[in-house]
């Protein structure tokens, strides 16, 4: 094989692999446990953002639950109360 064709068949085999990682990267980012709407629950003696984060969405990794309740709630530490009202995402899990 010619130095030319090698050249084109190495630079169309990159192009290849950056086109895979690139679609790779979007579906990880697009993934379909994503929130699609909100219910409001009332805090109990002993929830913790974890407690309602794995109660909310059991088959979702509970970090990122409990960011998305924080950030809809507008909650900068990990304190709850009592007889608060937390707007708590919903999850559709498309399998």
């Amino acid at each position: 094989m010619s130095l030319g064709k090698r050249i084109v068949s190495f630079i169309t085999a990159v192009l290849l692999l950056m086109s895979l990682s690139i679609i790779t990267v979007v579906l990880y980012y697009n993934n379909n446990n994503s929130p699609v709407e909100y219910t409001e629950v009332t805090v109990m003696h002993g929830d913790t953002l974890w407690t309602i984060a794995k109660s909310a969405a059991p088959n979702v990794d509970p970090r990122k639950v409990v960011w998305e309740i924080q950030e809809r709630n507008q909650i900068y530490s990990n304190k709850i109360y009592p007889g608060q009202t937390l707007k708590i995402p919903n999850y559709q899990i498309n399998i």
